[in-house]
């Protein structure tokens, strides 16, 4: 009988430590498997982020579509000349052909030079305010824009090649061509405060 006995004894303690031992590889199991949760969720979070900001980008660098032929005629009694169109700042304005205060507040306006995209200096024209010129200061060299001639379904695109800021007085070097025999344009408009001009040149591509 004593010897049953221990014989039964061994047998349970087998049978204890295989019960300890499942329950080790379960309580682990469940560790291993938390682990891997918590990490794939991080690395979706990191992926949604990251579509999130590539379709924000992609956004931001959306091309504006112009219909040339819904071009108004005029806005209030001013011509319009054209369309510009700046997709970086997501801005699409018509150009009036005439600089005052009126013109001033419905669009951008010419303020100097040849007919639209032609050889010359093409001064543009416009108030920094909201939906008009207001992150024009966010524009950097190489940046590009574009101009649509209404009158001959024309459109040019023109890049940054300098930028810097004037005094009011300082219209010389505003209106003056950097390069003869090109197609240039010359983005006008307030630095905040209005005490200079924020002077943006372009030149045909």
């Amino acid at each position: 009988m004593g010897k049953h006995f221990e014989k039964g004894k061994h047998s349970h303690n087998k049978e204890n430590k295989k019960l300890v031992t499942n329950k080790m590889v379960k309580f682990f199991s469940i560790i291993i498997i938390a682990i891997v949760i918590v990490i794939v969720g991080i690395n979706g979070i990191k992926e949604t982020d990251l579509f999130k900001n590539t379709k924000e980008e992609n956004l931001d660098q959306e091309e504006i579509t112009v219909d040339i032929n819904n071009i108004p005629d005029k806005m209030g009694e001013y011509k319009v000349l054209g369309v510009l169109v700046i997709d970086k700042l997501g801005l699409q304005k018509n150009i009036l052909e005439e600089t005052n205060d009126d013109s001033l507040s419905l669009a951008i306006t010419k303020f100097y030079g040849p007919d639209l995209n032609e050889l010359g200096n093409f001064c543009i024209t416009g108030h920094n305010y909201k939906d008009i010129f207001e992150s024009a200061n966010d524009l950097e060299l190489k940046d590009t824009f574009y101009i649509i001639d209404k009158a001959k379904k024309q459109k040019i695109t023109y890049e940054i090649f300098d930028k810097f800021s004037v005094n009011p007085t300082e219209v010389d070097r505003v209106l003056k061509q950097e390069m003869e025999g090109t197609k240039e344009v010359t983005l006008i408009t307030c630095n905040p405060g209005g005490y200079t001009r924020l002077i943006l040149k372009a030149r045909e591509i």
